[in-house]
This record gives structure tokens, C-alpha cells and sequence, in this order.
């Protein structure tokens, strides 16, 4: 997998020269040490994001890091995002011995296939849980990086039995630690973004204009937007309504619904679907998507042009996409949902809210008052510098290996 080169020390004008020592020091003493990181998708989705950057910034550090992916298939991923659903709340669905069949055995031909001889081994999320029954050597993490504050319970107990075998779990959010896990390490951490990836560097104004020209979107009127996969937490059709309530007042208004479809993810196109023809007959609601050819430097583009961002969302796990909007110094308004309660503090980065009403009130005074929004745009950023950026993350990460393999690789370290 080719992988865009990142260096530590490009990230001293941003995080000081103090944070980066303080990390090639904590890389000095896991030097060498073999790191594997497995997900199901190398484009679309928070993780993957995560990982473009994570994996060449540990390399750089001296670390033998890889990324393998687990290509499921079409059947594989209808089965996971069930999985995904019901782990966040969804108590409606069961997991059938059809299900468990097509879960498993993906899972053990992946094991044969992929390289997991490390000295630790990360798994993302549900879907390769079970290549733990492989597990030959070293210690394997379990980062779930989802909403399990309310799994379904047959469910979670299907899957529990594959968590319990890992030497540790990560979580995005304390609360989301499920009851029942004992007797194993368990670590909070958020995720972040990279300051410094195209979908975050800065940019020029010129820049962002000619991509919106080329989208055929107005940079004289004001603009909001969404930045979501297209799936039923993520809510952009509350957007729309949201949307519309505000229409009704400032006829000006353009909303933006920016996303992508991940080959994980087999409900995309069906939410897609459902976000086109809510949108039906106003022209000012641009519905894009990377087949239309939007990626990262259009997303940059588009956050940097939106007067308010919007994370709607009913579940949500952290939700990245309010962190890239807020270290561009846009606003966010936000449900009280998971991960988004910690980006969007109320009042000061962005407002909080209930509901769909109180979302059109939020966003309707951040657009009339342009110092307010500048002022919590402003306030955004930093809070994203202090708190979500990749070195962070980074650091985290390598704290947690020295802590599950500096006993095993002794003096090798």
C-alpha cells in the first residue's frame, strides 16, 4: 500500500518542539518493535484516516509497521454492518447462524492470508474481531472505535467471546466500556485528524474557490454543510429538514451534504438514495459524493466555505469530520450524541443540541451573527490543536506498546 511519507519534525511548527521530542523520545524505547494494524478499507471512513497517517509517521519513527486490510466481500459486509448497527443500539437485530457462518469463515481464510506475525497487532471495529482465534504470538489490541454505550445483548454476547481474548481493548469514550469486560487492560483514547493530510492542510482562498466555482456552488451566499458517510446515525435527512426551517427565512442559503462510500459500508448507497430524494426540488442542496469527484482537497475546500458546520448525527462513535471542520475554524452545531459532545464544547467551539428545532435556532444565530461564529471557529481550532491532532494520537499509541511489549522484547528495545 503506498502511502504518503510524513515526518515528525514537519509537525513542530504546529504542536512545538517539546511534544515532538517527547515522542521520538517514547519511540526510542519500542525502536524496532513490529506493529500491525488490520481494518477492512484503505479509502472512506474515519479509521482508514486515522491509519494514512499513523502507519509512515510510526515507520519514520523506527517502528516495522504494516497495514493489512480484510477484503470481505459483499455478503461479509451486509453481516458486519448489521453487527456495527446493533453494537450501536440497534436491539432489533440478531445475529443468525447464517450470519455467524459468513462472519467467521471470512474471518478465518483472512487469518491464512494475512501477515500477523508482529509483536502487537491492532484490529479496528467488528469486523476482523475473530482473527484473534489466530492469535500465534505477541499481544493484540482490540480498538473499537464505535458507540457501545447500548449494545444488543445477543449480539454483544456473541461477540464478547472473541474481546475477551485480546491483552487489550481501546475505547473512544469511557462510557462506551461494556459492563461485563474484566481482567483485561483497557485504555480511553480519541481518535484524530492530521493537520497536514490534503484533507487538512491549509489553503488558499483562491484555491477554495475555484473548486466550488467547479461544483457550481455560490461562494457569495452564505453556506452550511454536513460531512458524513451516507448511513442512518449520520441523519442528513434532519439535516435537510434543519435546512429547510432556515430556508423559509434566509431563501439564500445553500446547504452542502459531502460524503463517500466506503467498500465496507453496503448500506451507502441505499442512505444515498434516500438523501437524493429528500432533497427533491431545491436546487440549493448540493448532494456530493467522490464519484462526483469530490476527495480530500474538495472536502478541505468545502469545510473552509461552510459559515456553520453540522454533525446531526443519532449515534456516533467520535465523528472526525466535526474535528476537520472545527481546526478550519468553522463552527459546528451538533446533536449531544457520543464522540461529538467532546469536540462541540456549548457555547464555546460550536452548540450542542436536542433537536432538529433547536439545531435550525443554533445554526440560524451563528449565521446572523458572524463575530459569534468567528469567535467559536476560532475557539474550535485551538481546541482541536490541544486535543485531536495525530501526535497525540501517536503518543498515545506508543505508550501503549511500551507498556504491552517492552517486557517482551527486552533488550531488543
Amino acid at each position: 500500500m503506498n502511502l504518503v511519507q510524513r515526518k515528525i519534525r514537519d509537525y513542530v511548527p504546529i504542536v512545538g518542539e517539546d511534544e515532538v521530542m517527547n515522542i521520538i523520545e517514547l519511540a526510542s524505547r519500542v525502536k524496532g518493535a513490529k506493529i500491525t494494524h488490520v481494518n477492512t478499507t484503505k479509502n472512506g471512513g474515519g479509521v482508514a484516516e486515522i491509519l494514512k497517517s499513523l502507519v509512515p509517521l510510526t515507520r519514520s519513527l523506527g517502528l516495522r509497521t504494516k497495514w493489512e486490510i480484510l477484503d470481505g466481500g459483499e455478503n461479509f459486509f451486509s453481516v458486519t454492518k448489521k453487527i456495527h448497527n446493533a453494537l450501536q443500539g440497534d436491539h432489533s437485530i440478531a445475529i443468525t447462524r447464517k450470519m455467524e457462518k459468513i462472519y467467521l469463515s471470512v474471518n478465518n481464510r483472512s487469518a491464512k492470508s494475512l501477515s500477523l506475525d508482529s509483536d502487537v497487532v491492532v484490529v479496528h471495529d467488528p469486523q476482523p474481531l475473530p482473527l484473534i482465534e489466530s492469535k500465534k504470538s505477541g499481544k493484540w489490541i482490540w480498538r473499537c472505535h464505535i458507540d457501545t454505550s447500548d449494545p444488543a445483548p445477543a449480539v454483544w454476547r456473541f461477540l464478547r467471546k472473541f474481546v475477551m481474548k485480546y491483552d487489550a481493548l481501546v475505547f473512544s469514550r469511557e462510557n462506551y466500556i461494556p459492563r461485563d469486560v474484566r481482567g483485561i487492560k483497557v485504555f480511553v483514547r480519541h481518535p484524530t485528524i492530521d493537520p497536514l493530510s490534503e484533507k487538512n492542510r491549509p489553503m488558499d482562498h483562491g484555491e477554495v474557490l475555484d473548486i466550488l466555482e467547479r461544483f457550481d456552488i455560490d461562494p457569495n451566499r452564505p453556506i452550511i454543510g454536513q460531512v458524513s458517510r451516507f448511513d442512518p446515525w449520520k441523519n442528513q435527512l434532519g439535516v435537510i429538514d434543519v435546512y429547510k426551517k432556515i430556508r423559509s427565512r434566509m431563501p439564500d442559503l445553500q446547504l452542502l451534504l459531502v460524503g463517500s462510500f466506503a467498500g465496507d459500508d453496503p448500506e451507502g448507497k441505499e442512505w444515498y438514495r434516500k438523501t437524493i430524494a429528500h432533497a427533491s426540488g431545491c436546487r440549493d442542496i448540493h448532494v456530493l459524493t467522490n464519484r462526483d469527484g469530490v476527495g480530500d482537497k474538495e472536502v478541505n475546500a468545502f469545510q473552509r466555505s461552510f459559515r456553520v458546520g453540522l454533525q446531526l448525527s443519532i449515534k456516533e462513535g467520535f465523528g472526525l469530520t466535526v474535528a476537520e471542520a472545527l481546526w478550519k475554524g468553522t463552527p459546528v452545531v451538533g446533536t449531544r450524541a457520543g464522540g461529538i459532545t467532546l469536540q462541540v464544547i456549548n457555547g464555546v467551539t460550536g452548540f450542542l443540541v436536542r433537536d432538529l428545532r433547536e439545531a435550525a435556532d443554533r445554526v440560524e444565530q451563528l449565521l446572523r451573527m458572524g463575530w459569534l461564529a468567528r469567535m467559536l471557529g476560532r475557539n474550535g481550532e485551538e481546541h482541536v490543536r490541544r486535543n485531536f491532532l495525530i501526535t497525540k494520537d501517536l503518543r498515545n499509541y506508543l505508550r501503549i506498546h511500551i507498556e504491552l511489549v517492552k517486557a517482551d522484547l527486552g533488550s531488543e528495545i
